[in-house]
């Protein structure tokens, strides 16, 4: 009888455990195959809505450094008796922390001597894959035109690389590295010239080779990997082309090729997109960890203002350098988290960062831009807004990571 009882006892010990274990594993296949059916964007988008407020309200706890605006840069009324002096002091600011000093007096006389110096030089440059012109301004200094192709209220369709370069995105990219505290792309302004008066009358042969008309307009076409006789720039109907002109300034600089490059062929991922669980243990292995926080760094830069296309970049003295920012204000309405892929992948970011990204909520990111100058000329209420929610999914992004118990 007792031997009956005992059976018995095990029997239903047994069924028990076999029930919980079953559920429990049933549970656990459940959450995982919710977890590997769900990417790393819907996760992304999850956290969004579930955002603390303290990412969203005006940081009343959080003072940077950053001036509000240009207003306090006053411009000299003598400035063309200084040219030289001017241009020397702007060359001077490059080094591996800074390419302007955004707390300098005459911020403002380069701002425009950059927008209204005389052109005393045209010439192709031919660096890139897109039309560009290498300008010299009196006083020796050159600088790169990029021409205005889209009205800024274009949307570009397509992969986040499509279109041709916005000269606006240039610019505002400028504004954003100053309001981000990494003042690490080249000083840049909008600026109205005539092909007909200001550049062909001192263009060099090669670039003359390139000029036309059309439709009593002077067009250019010049000579780059997209460049095109059937696609010139033109002149409007006042002979005058609007455009982004950039400082050159001169360094050494080293060019590399991202970890994160896309392949640029539709149905084929890169390594990056192929194993995202391990790659960043794998770009690691072959970079510095100060470099590896840079390119994080720059990863949010490009996203806020989707500029999907950091095939490359530069350094000077180790320090990456936020270059070539054309392909940014291409589609509002679209946010391709991918380009946060150096973040989400990797799970970590330096502190003043964080604490920059936090001192812009509630707002005060578009506050800071509009006080930049010409900026309503440059972007719109649309992207502004888009700008604004980019640094909402940033911050989800962070949460995502913290989930991970990664960062």
């Amino acid at each position: 009888m007792f031997r009956r009882r005992t059976i018995l006892l095990l029997t239903l010990v047994l069924l028990i455990v076999f029930f919980i274990t079953t559920n429990y594993l049933l549970i656990t296949l459940s959450i995982e195959n919710e977890i590997g059916s769900k990417s790393v964007e819907e996760f992304i988008y999850q956290k969004l809505e579930e955002l603390p407020d303290h990412y969203k309200l005006l940081p009343s706890q959080y003072n940077n450094e950053i001036p509000e605006s240009f207003e306090s840069f006053k411009i000299s009324s003598n400035i063309t008796n200084k040219i030289d002096i001017i241009w020397k002091i702007a060359n001077s600011w490059t080094n591996n922390t800074k390419l302007i000093d955004i707390k300098s007096k005459y911020v403002g006389d380069i701002l425009l001597m950059l927008q209204r110096g005389k052109i005393i030089k045209a010439d192709i440059d031919s660096r890139g894959t897109q039309l560009k012109l290498l300008l010299t301004l009196q006083g020796n200094q050159e600088v790169i035109f990029k021409p205005k192709w889209y009205d800024r209220n274009k949307i570009i369709d397509g992969p986040v690389y499509a279109g041709k370069d916005r000269y606006n995105s240039e610019i505002v990219a400028f504004y954003l590295s100053v309001i981000l505290n990494k003042p690490l792309c080249p000083i840049s302004i909008e600026r109205k010239l005539s092909l007909k008066n200001e550049i062909l009358p001192v263009a060099t042969k090669r670039l003359l080779n390139t000029a036309l008309i059309e439709n009593n307009r002077s067009c250019l076409y010049g000579k780059c990997f997209y460049c095109n006789i059937n696609d010139p720039i033109c002149d409007d109907d006042n002979s005058s082309l609007l455009g982004a002109v950039i400082i050159n300034f001169k360094a050494n600089l080293v060019n590399h090729r991202s970890p994160w490059q896309r392949t640029y062929k539709k149905g084929k991922n890169a390594l990056w997109q192929e194993f995202p669980d391990n790659y960043c243990n794998i770009v690691g292995q072959k970079i510095s960890r100060k470099r590896l926080y840079d390119l994080i760094d720059i990863s949010l830069f490009d996203f806020i203002i989707q500029n999907g296309d950091r095939h490359h970049y530069e350094t000077l003295d180790d320090t990456v350098l936020w270059l070539d920012n054309g392909k940014g204000l291409g589609n509002p309405y679209k946010h391709h988290i991918d380009i946060l892929a150096p973040l989400y992948q990797c799970c970590i970011l330096r502190k003043s960062t964080l604490k920059t990204l936090l001192s812009l909520t509630g707002g005060r990111l578009t506050k800071k831009l509009k006080k930049m100058p010409g900026i309503n000329n440059l972007i719109t209420s649309e992207h502004l807004k888009a700008m604004e929610d980019r640094l909402l999914l940033i911050f989800a992004t962070i949460e995502y990571c913290k989930d991970k118990n990664l960062l």
